[in-house]
C-alpha cells in the first residue's frame, strides 16, 4: 500500500466526519418547538384568553338583566298593589320603574351584542385550535424524524472516530503531523488525488516525473502548484 492511500482515506474520513458533525448541529438546533408552533399556540392562547373574557362579559351582563328585571317585578308589584296612594310616592315610583326598564332594554342590547362577540370568539378558537392541532402533528413527525437521523449519525460519527484512530495509527505521527497542518491551510483538503495526470486539488497538470513519485508512493509528493500531498488514483 502507498504511503499516501491511508492519508487519503482519513481525508475522506475527516471530510465525512465534518459533514455529519454540522447535520448534528443543524439537527440540534431544529429540534425543540419552531417559529410557526410556537405561533400557532399563541394564537390559540389568546383567542382562549378572548372567549373568557367574553364569557365573563356576558355572564356580568346577564345577570345585571335578571337583576333588573326583579327589581323592576317588585316595582310593578308596588305600583299596581294599590298599596302606595301619595301623589308623589307614585310619580317616583313610575319615575324609577321607566329608568330601569330603559336601562334593562340597554343592558339587553349590550347583552345580545356580548353573546354575538361570543359566538364569534368560540369560532375564532376552533380554527385557531384546529390549527395547532395541524402543526402540532406536521411538527412531531418532524421531530420524530430528526430524532431518528439524529441517532443515525451519532451512531456514524462514533464509527468514522474509530476508523480515524485506526488510520493514524496506520500513519505515523509524522505524516499526520503534515497532514493536520495542511488540512488547516488548505480548506480540509490536505491531499489531492491525481487522475488522469490532473491534480484535482488545483486542476493543474504536475510534471509526470512528479506524478510517478507520487505513484510509487514512497515518500510524501507535493504539488508544485497547489501544495497538497499528492495521491494518484
Amino acid at each position: 500500500m502507498s504511503q499516501t492511500q491511508p492519508l487519503y482515506e482519513l481525508q475522506q474520513v475527516d471530510l465525512e466526519i465534518q459533514g455529519v458533525s454540522g447535520r448534528l448541529k443543524e439537527i440540534a438546533a431544529t429540534l425543540g418547538e419552531n417559529a410557526e408552533l410556537k405561533r400557532a399556540r399563541k394564537m390559540a392562547t389568546d383567542a382562549q384568553a378572548v372567549l373568557a373574557k367574553c364569557r365573563a362579559e356576558m355572564h356580568d351582563l346577564d345577570l345585571e338583566v335578571s337583576s333588573l328585571s326583579e327589581k323592576i317585578e317588585t316595582n310593578e308589584s308596588r305600583l299596581y298593589s294599590g298599596r302606595v296612594i301619595n301623589p308623589k310616592e307614585l310619580a317616583n315610583l313610575e319615575e324609577e320603574l321607566a329608568s330601569l326598564k330603559r336601562w334593562r332594554e340597554k343592558r339587553e342590547e349590550d347583552l345580545l351584542e356580548a353573546m354575538l362577540a361570543t359566538e364569534e370568539a368560540e369560532a375564532t378558537l376552533s380554527d385557531a385550535q384546529a390549527i395547532l392541532t395541524q402543526v402540532s402533528e406536521t411538527w412531531g413527525a418532524e421531530q420524530g424524524d430528526l430524532a431518528d437521523e439524529q441517532t443515525t449519525l451519532q451512531a456514524r460519527l462514533e464509527e468514522l472516530g474509530n476508523r480515524r484512530q485506526s488510520l493514524i495509527a496506520v500513519v505515523g505521527p509524522e505524516d499526520v503531523a503534515t497532514y493536520e497542518r495542511l488540512r488547516q491551510r488548505k480548506a480540509g483538503r490536505a491531499v489531492a488525488a491525481v487522475k488522469d495526470g490532473v491534480c484535482e486539488g488545483c486542476r493543474m497538470n504536475p510534471p509526470s516525473s512528479q506524478v510517478q513519485h507520487a505513484r510509487s508512493g514512497s515518500e510524501l509528493v507535493f504539488c508544485n502548484n497547489c501544495g497538497r500531498i499528492l495521491h494518484v488514483l
